[in-house]
């Protein structure tokens, strides 16, 4: 991000207004961020609904209920959070290789089970 520079100073009325609008931005962040994930997640399942295919979430979730485990279960063994493991199976966050490697042993299955359902 290139940072804006003045040539005069700031007044104290604009560095309070500058403070208010950080604060405004903070606040409201983190729910557009949801709305964002939402999105995403609701094109994924449309996209993997057309091709008639399982998202990685949903294979994710149908391969922990196969072994009866919890998704704190899971998240624990996998060595991520439970709530990063939420995210996953609602398709609202990709997996980084390493992540999705790490639930792949962690279930049993291979990474290409994991991703693509083959054997």
């Amino acid at each position: 991000m290139k940072r804006i520079t003045r040539k005069w100073p700031v007044t104290v009325a604009e560095a309070a207004q500058y403070d208010a609008i950080r604060k405004q931005i903070d606040v409201e962040k983190p729910e557009i961020e949801a709305k964002i994930r939402g999105r995403i997640a609701a094109g994924r399942k449309a996209a993997a609904r057309r091709e008639g295919l399982l998202t990685l979430g949903q294979k994710l979730r149908s391969a922990r209920e196969a072994r009866q485990q919890t998704q704190v279960q899971l998240a624990a063994e996998a060595g991520i959070s439970q709530g990063y493991l939420s995210q996953l199976e609602q398709d609202e966050r990709e997996p980084t290789l390493s992540i999705a490697a790490r639930l792949a042993t962690a279930l049993g299955v291979s990474l290409d089970t994991l991703a693509t359902g083959a054997a």
